[in-house]
């Protein structure tokens, strides 16, 4: 696994993430019911997802033993896959959290 791909494993995450909340967020200052309910979910599973397309990326090099691969390589996949981890939990609480709750009570 070269790195470019190790580092975008990491990187992708918290960009799904980011790009969810300002996705779900921005719309609601114009219309409110554009960000409510089924449209938050689907939303979320699309990013969710990105996370599991990340996670599938950095695999292969977290399995490989130190010696086979680069150290850096290897330790970056390993981040990559907490990173991918972390961030599907908060996109799913926030996919939830903008499911349950009112679109124009935010």
């Amino acid at each position: 696994m070269s790195a470019a791909r190790a580092w975008t494993a990491l990187l992708l995450p918290p960009l799904l993430w980011y790009v969810q909340q300002q996705g779900l967020g921005g719309p609601l200052r114009v219309n409110c019911h554009v960000a409510d309910g089924w449209p938050a979910l689907l939303w979320g599973f699309a990013s969710l997802v990105g996370c599991g397309v990340a996670a599938r990326l950095a695999f292969p090099a977290a399995l490989r033993s130190q010696e086979t691969g680069g150290r850096v390589v290897a330790w970056l996949s390993r981040l990559a896959l907490l990173s991918a981890a972390l961030f599907a939990l908060a996109i799913i609480l926030g996919s939830i959290a903008s499911a349950l709750v009112p679109a124009c009570a935010r």
